[in-house]
């Protein structure tokens, strides 16, 4: 029977100096697992090693404290006091690291864990909200924080940093350490004022719908500037007057209320008949490519992996972000 060594220890052999080489959560559950079953021998078969590798981490074990966990009295080996003590501070680890195997478990079934999810703000607003929806129906118990970014530079160093484990963006220019998942490209339209008597389908924007029409769009630098330019250039016009703003949802409610004008991603183009405006096709389309971005998948948070298993889509339904018709 394993008891304690009711002896002085400083009368006992001392075991070797600590080696510098930090203990083992192996070793400290061998000592234990000695403490419970009463024997070495006991100890080996429940842990399914054989005796003299028992007996080897035990040693090791009392190398790097610098301590003698058990002695002999009489035939038996006995745990010393300091053996009692580290016993009792091993239990501790183990149940400590039982949790965080616990945790690690249901965050790879996501029945617990975080994701954060990060955009531009005209995807957030649009490609984010059906795809984190999809995501949290599917896993209700993973915590899911959404927010924006105001430029592609800010949008890469939040994933690089870890302060989002995705991120919407324009993946055009994604850096060479960034992985990228792409999306179905974001399709640009015009808004205009309701023209009155219009009746039957939209043609195409032309030069004179944009004559002395105010343009409302973003600072420059922004993709949807960009884009807007590239329409105005390739219809030779150029923008009487500009209204900047950095409120993406604002651009269309901003321009009926104008009486301007502005180029966005269908997806919002078709709110306009909601503020009194009408969706005006471009001639040629004009789209950007878009996606998310992420850290290597090596590297990823679970949650990651479940956000990117819903962007597969099931046979005949639509790529995951495809803004519904």
């Amino acid at each position: 029977m394993i008891g304690s060594a009711e002896r002085d220890e400083e009368a006992l052999p001392p075991p070797a100096r600590g080696r510098g080489v930090a203990p083992s959560l192996g070793q400290v559950e061998a000592m234990i697992a000695v403490i419970d079953h009463g024997s070495f021998t006991a100890a080996a078969e429940a842990l399914q090693i054989s005796q003299p590798s028992l007996s080897r981490r035990i040693h090791t074990l009392e190398e790097a404290l610098g301590l003698l966990l058990f002695a002999p009295v009489g035939r038996r080996m006995e745990v010393t006091e300091s053996g009692r003590g580290v016993v009792a501070a091993g239990r501790r680890a183990l149940a400590e690291m039982g949790s965080i195997e616990a945790m690690a478990a249901s965050a790879r079934s996501l029945t617990t864990g975080s994701l954060r999810v990060a955009g531009l703000p005209s995807l957030v607003a649009s490609i984010v909200t059906d795809l984190v929806g999809r995501f949290h129906r599917a896993h209700p118990g993973v915590r899911v924080e959404v927010f924006t970014v105001d430029d592609a530079e800010e949008l890469f160093d939040a994933v690089r940093v870890g302060r989002a484990d995705a991120a919407a963006g324009v993946i055009d220019r994604v850096p060479a350490d960034l992985a990228v998942t792409p999306l179905p490209a974001q399709q640009f339209a015009a808004v205009l004022p309701t023209a009155e008597g219009a009746v039957g389908d939209e043609a195409p924007l032309a030069a004179e719908d944009l004559a002395d029409r105010t343009l409302v769009t973003l600072p420059r630098g922004t993709s949807i500037r960009q884009l807007t330019d590239s329409v105005y250039r390739s219809l030779g016009v150029v923008a009487s007057r500009v209204i900047t703003t950095t409120q993406r949802d604002s651009l269309v409610p901003l321009s009926v209320a104008a009486d301007g004008v502005t180029l966005v991603p269908e997806v919002l183009a078709r709110t306009a008949p909601a503020f009194g405006g009408r969706l005006v096709p471009l001639r040629s389309p004009v789209q950007r490519s878009i996606g998310i971005i992420h850290r290597p998948v090596a590297q990823a948070n679970p949650a990651l992996h479940g956000l990117m298993e819903l962007m597969e889509p099931a046979e005949g339904d639509p790529p995951a972000g495809t803004p519904p018709v």
